[in-house]
């Protein structure tokens, strides 16, 4: 009899394709509490997996910002996702110094779509107190 519902079981699935189907719900969700629910599974892989999540879910991340910013909830596990993704596990074989430069890189060329110092200074000093604010 086990060895039945052992053969009837479906594949497992790898994270990387986890990662990929809640990047997916995160970008088509229209519901917040969608939204919320694929931000939270990308969360748990954010540590360990932050390539992953970062090239897959980076924009709806960000998005998630603006359109969800009224709803603490949602804000705050935004925040924490992407703390996870500047300060991966150092066990992880994603984590590299480079990961976080482009990060950077990437956070800085969808939140500034001019280069003016109105915009510029403003969300550099948002960065920079997000990323001191996690090291204390």
């Amino acid at each position: 009899m086990m060895r039945v519902l052992e053969a009837q079981a479906p594949p497992k699935q790898t994270a990387t394709d986890t990662i990929s189907t809640l990047s997916s719900r995160l970008a088509s969700a229209t519901l917040l509490e969608d939204r919320r629910a694929a931000i939270l599974g990308l969360r748990s892989f954010a540590k360990e997996y932050p390539a992953s999540v970062a090239s897959g879910a980076l924009r709806g991340l960000i998005a998630a910002l603006t359109q969800d910013g009224e709803d603490v909830d949602t804000l705050k596990v935004v925040l924490e996702t992407l703390l996870m993704l500047f300060h991966p596990d150092e066990q992880s074989p994603e984590a590299s110094e480079e990961i976080s430069l482009w990060l950077a890189d990437q956070f800085s060329q969808i939140t500034l779509p001019s280069f003016s110092i109105y915009s510029t200074h403003p969300t550099s000093t948002r960065a920079s107190t997000l990323c001191s604010s996690y090291e204390q």
